[in-house]
């Protein structure tokens, strides 16, 4: 499963202990994308079947456009 790290991570497992940086992208297997979303540390980075893009994109608001 593909992962977008939201907030700095470290996981300990059978593999060791392996940190992971907010920004970053990557690919781990299902057990260790579980502990990382338990966290609230990152969120799916590819799409999945239960979701779906909004038809419309999101309109901005006046405040929006003054920041």
């Amino acid at each position: 499963m593909k992962l977008f790290i939201t907030r700095p991570v470290v996981i300990t497992g059978d593999g060791g202990t392996r940190s992971f940086v907010p920004g970053l992208t990557v690919e781990v297997d299902p057990a260790t994308a579980e502990q990382i979303l338990a966290q609230q540390a990152g969120i799916t980075a590819e799409p999945s079947a239960e979701t779906e893009a909004p038809a419309t994109p999101r309109r901005r608001k006046p405040a929006d456009a003054e920041t």
